[in-house]
Formats: C-alpha cells, structure tokens, sequence
C-alpha cells in the first residue's frame, strides 16, 4: 500500500450531529465546523481499501502530536502501522478484530518514559519518577493524543474506532511493535474511509443533566436520567439480540435496555472486556514488567 496515492475519497453523507439529535439550543454561529465533528462521531467497523494519502496521515499525527501534555513532557509515543502483515497480527492479537486488519492504518498510543531514562542518564541523574502518577501522565498524554487525532481523521471525511484491547496482550504486542521497555501501549485507533452503509447515526447518551454537574457532583436524580436513558435505547433497539449473559432469559428485546445490559456487563471480571477479560487477568504485572512499577 502506497500511502502517496491520489485515489479520491469515497463521499459520505454528513452525520447527524448530538445537538441536531438532542435538540439543543444552540445559536447557529456557536455550532462551528469542529464542534459538528466532535458531536457527530460514532465508532466505524468497516472500511474501503481507500489508501490514506501521505499528507492526509501527515495532517492527523501533527495534530495528534499537538495534543495538551503534562508539563511539557510529551510522555507518549505514536506507532504508526501500515504493513497489511502486521495489521493482521496485530488483529488477531486484539480479539480477532477484522477491521483492525482492514483499515488502511493503525495508529497505537503508548504511554512512554523511555525518553526520561535516557534524559537521566544524559544529564548525569539517576531516574526517579518510577511511579503510579508517571504512569497516569503518560497514559492520559498518550490518550490526549489519540482524541485528538480521531477528530483530526474525522474531521478529513474518515472514519475511527479506538482499540483498546491492544491492553490484552501486552507483551505480545510489544514484541510485535519493537517496544523498548518503558513503553506500554495503552490504545490503538483505526483509520480508514468508511464503506457505504455502515454509518448508523450517533448513539444516544445519557443527558447532559446525567453527566454534567454544577459545582459539586449530585445523584439526587439519578434514577430519572437511567429510566429516561433506558427508555431511549429501548425505543432505538440498539440491544436487540445483544444480551448480554448471566441474566433473566426471559427478558424480551423490548425491555432490554441499558440499565440491564450494563449492570451485567460491570457485575463480573468479564463483562467489560468480554472474553479477553482472562488476558487482562495480570495487567499490573504487564504494565510493571515493561517499565511502570505501580508504587
């Protein structure tokens, strides 16, 4: 695959954005070109062989580098992988996740201090920020970087979807990547240019008044917004034939909804990451054994 190619993008009807969906009221000159794309995203499964083009993938990763960091460490690094081989492998090392494999790229983020070993010793200074707090900086830098390269892409006409069971096998992973130690990936995303028919709309979520507070953090109406929520993505049979096990069988579609769905997903190891869960099993010793002693 040449990522120099001059094929012209496959054309996309725009996305309906949240505002649209919720009906916010919005004034028209608030609602900017990239406030459509942040509120217009919705994960992508399926890609056209559509190669990116070398600028294309050049605009994404200099905005990815342009993220916010933690005190100007730049605490990450971006594998950038093409080769359709190891885009293979590294789908079967995610769960067997085809489109990992179709994308024309994946981006993997890591949490990286490799730099600030060498820094240390280069300075003449023993490395000393060994700890719990390095890891969150790195991992919320190398995440800062990831969003922000998916509203890059998205906003390009491509599509996204983050990975983050590049989590299941750490070391594996790693090998495959050439992962020096000091260096975990904590995400991937997949980029690509979307085939026609997967779009189906931005998912609804829980209302502003469900996740926004004022001041300080309040569950007085809890109960309203999960009965409100729930009744939306019943309405929308977003979990029609997608129970989840280790709950009443009898449960029609049509009074399956979120509430259900997530408290089996979150009532066991394995509801969250599914069958993978036993992979992640020794993810502190993972994270510890390439560099990140969790102290």
């Amino acid at each position: 695959m040449t990522l120099g190619s001059t094929h012209t993008a496959p054309t996309h009807t725009a996305p309906t954005t949240r505002i649209e969906q919720e009906q916010r009221e919005i004034s028209p000159e608030f609602v900017t070109d990239t406030i459509k794309v942040l509120t217009s995203h919705e994960s992508i499964r399926s890609f056209e062989e559509t190669p990116l083009a070398a600028e294309v993938l050049e605009a994404i990763l200099v905005s990815a580098r342009s993220a916010p960091t933690s005190s100007n460490l730049q605490a990450f690094s971006i594998i950038v992988v093409e080769d359709a081989e190891r885009r293979a492998r590294l789908a079967h090392l995610v769960g067997d996740q085809r489109y990992v494999a179709e994308a024309p790229v994946m981006l993997i983020f890591c949490a990286d201090v490799s730099r600030f070993h060498y820094l240390a010793e280069r300075q003449g200074r023993a490395f000393g920020a060994d700890n719990l707090e390095m890891f969150l900086t790195a991992s919320v830098d190398a995440t800062l970087a990831l969003q922000n390269a998916l509203v890059a892409a998205e906003s390009l006409g491509l599509g996204t979807v983050p990975i983050g069971s590049v989590r299941n096998s750490p070391s594996a992973i790693a090998e495959e990547l050439g992962l020096p130690q000091g260096v975990f990936a904590v995400a991937g995303l997949t980029i690509g240019y979307p085939k026609e028919g997967v779009r189906r709309g931005t998912k609804p979520r829980l209302s502003s008044e469900a996740v926004v507070h004022r001041e300080q953090y309040s569950s007085a109406d809890v109960e309203k917004h999960v009965r409100e929520y729930d009744d939306v993505m019943i309405a929308n049979g977003l979990y029609a034939g997608r129970q989840v096990g280790g709950g009443a069988a009898d449960i029609p579609d049509a009074e399956y909804g979120w509430a259900e769905h997530t408290a089996r997903r979150t009532s066991k190891p394995d509801g969250v990451t599914g069958p993978s869960a036993a992979l992640r099993d020794h993810l502190k010793a993972e994270v510890e054994a390439r560099g990140f002693p969790i102290r």
